[in-house]
């Protein structure tokens, strides 16, 4: 019996013919009962109790069938064997068990018992698997609505655009979505139990500041993430949940809206202001000129007369930069050669370069550039001179033009201090200047050129490691 019961065992872990194999165990249990019976003195058997078990274990594997078909099995069985006893067909198994038969009357109350108590458990074993089979219909359905919301849930949670950042009471990372992951440049697996501090230092001293619940930002990596920081509601998980976006894209909007109120303002200034110096300069000027070529002066006042028109052609010059400024000329977009014009304007500049013992370098792709040739050029000029205004001798100053997706980029890099982080917001305003003689139009007018043409301008620098100039300008097509 403990041999057919291992079958039967590695058949049911198999999955394999399992309503043959209940079968096979039913009528098993019915012969294994039926034999014992009979060893043990047939109808007054106190071994019928295994009956009962047989009909429960039939109930348990085949439900209300196999308790009917256990209750029929055990009945036949034992009416059988019994009445097979006591009519003299079948010979008791030993000598000491060899007995008068059970009168007619005693052997059908014997039998009538253990038929009824047959029956009773087969209908009570029924009900049970029935109710059994209920509950299990009902745990399978939960289980399946359960992993159907726990799916539906983790879908969720993982395809949220904003970053989820989940820490344990210690300050420990317990969860990262996809959007987190993307944002902090970590992932789910290996941030889980690491400090906050550790991973994300600059998140973790900003969230330090804050109360338990809060709002904030804070720039990881070049990017400035918008956050927001509240305790986990559930008493089993303790910690807190940070979720955060990207706010990189709308701060730059918000500063390039400020910077062009900024520029509409000063233009008109400028404009006004210009107009108003250039027309007694020119007397000046004019009146200079007449009494520098006066015999009677010495060279002492021949030599003041020089510095005067000197200084009245700087300031000529800072007055054209200023209507530059204020009114740019309109570009007249042409398909221009970018490594064309590039080259012509690196070879002029790099004379100039020369002599200040700065290695100016170009590498260049075929690229046609939408843009005005004449303003191409001054924006290329100016971002020379403010690279080698950055560089000391022996510097290096390197320009690049590339075709990256469906726009030309420019690129000036230099090899000089490059920027504080604090004046990396102003470089573009108007009259912000870090050099001695700077007027702080320079970069101001470039600007303006670069968004007339319908381009970004970006700048990128590390103290101690130089600067990079990056225009973007839509291509031109080809012909």
């Amino acid at each position: 019996m403990y041999v057919a019961s291992l079958v039967a065992t590695f058949f049911l872990r198999a999955g394999k013919r399992l309503a043959t194999v209940a079968l096979g165990q039913i009528a098993a249990d019915v012969a294994f009962a039926t034999g014992l019976v009979y060893l043990t003195g047939g109808a007054d058997s106190i071994f019928t109790i295994l009956y009962p078990l047989a009909i429960v274990s039939a109930a348990i594997g085949l439900g209300r069938r196999g308790a009917a078909l256990g209750a029929a099995a055990s009945s036949i069985a034992f009416c059988v064997l019994a009445w097979s006893i006591d009519a003299g067909f079948v010979e008791p198994v030993a000598t000491y068990l060899d007995r008068a038969p059970l009168p007619p009357g005693r052997l059908a109350v014997v039998m009538a018992a253990n038929l009824s108590a047959f029956l009773l458990v087969g209908a009570l074993a029924a009900f049970l698997a029935e109710q059994l089979r209920g509950v299990r219909g009902q745990l399978a359905a939960s289980q399946t609505r359960l992993e159907s919301l726990e799916a539906i849930y983790s879908a969720v949670v993982r395809s949220v655009a904003s970053g989820i950042l989940t820490v344990d009471d210690e300050g420990r990372i317990s969860y990262l979505n996809r959007a987190a992951e993307a944002l902090t440049g970590l992932t789910d697996a290996g941030a889980r139990g690491q400090p906050l501090r550790a991973l994300l230092p600059e998140l973790a001293e900003s969230v330090a500041r804050l109360p338990h619940k809060g709002r904030s930002e804070v720039r990881i990596k070049e990017r400035i993430l918008g956050y927001a920081i509240a305790p986990l509601e559930e008493r089993q998980v303790a910690g807190h949940v940070i979720l955060f976006e990207d706010l990189t894209d709308l701060r730059q909007m918000e500063e390039a809206v400020r910077r062009q109120d900024r520029l509409a303002v000063v233009g008109g200034m400028a404009a006004g202001l210009a107009h108003e110096i250039r027309n007694p300069l020119a007397s000046m000027c004019g009146s200079i000129e007449i009494l520098g070529g006066s015999p009677r002066l010495d060279d002492q006042e021949r030599k003041l007369m020089r510095v005067v028109l000197s200084e009245a052609e700087r300031l000529e010059s800072l007055v054209r930069d200023f209507l530059s400024f204020a009114r740019p000329a309109s570009p007249a977009l042409e398909a221009l050669d970018g490594a064309k014009a590039v080259a012509e304007t690196v070879d002029l500049f790099r004379q100039q370069a020369a002599g200040r013992g700065i290695d100016v370098q170009a590498k260049t792709e075929g690229v046609l550039v939408k843009a005005d040739a004449r303003q191409f050029r001054q924006v290329l000029w100016n971002l020379l001179g403010n690279a080698a205004d950055a560089t000391q001798s022996g510097g290096r100053v390197q320009v690049r033009l590339a075709r990256h997706n469906d726009q030309a980029l420019l690129e000036v890099s230099d090899s000089g201090e490059g920027i504080q982080a604090d004046d990396l917001t102003r470089i573009f305003d108007p009259f912000f200047t870090t050099k001695e003689r700077g007027t702080g139009l320079g970069l101001a007018i470039v600007h303006r050129i670069v968004e007339a043409h319908g381009g970004e301008l970006s700048v990128r620098s590390n103290p101690g490691r130089g600067s990079t100039f990056r225009v973007a300008l839509p291509l031109a097509a080809a012909h």
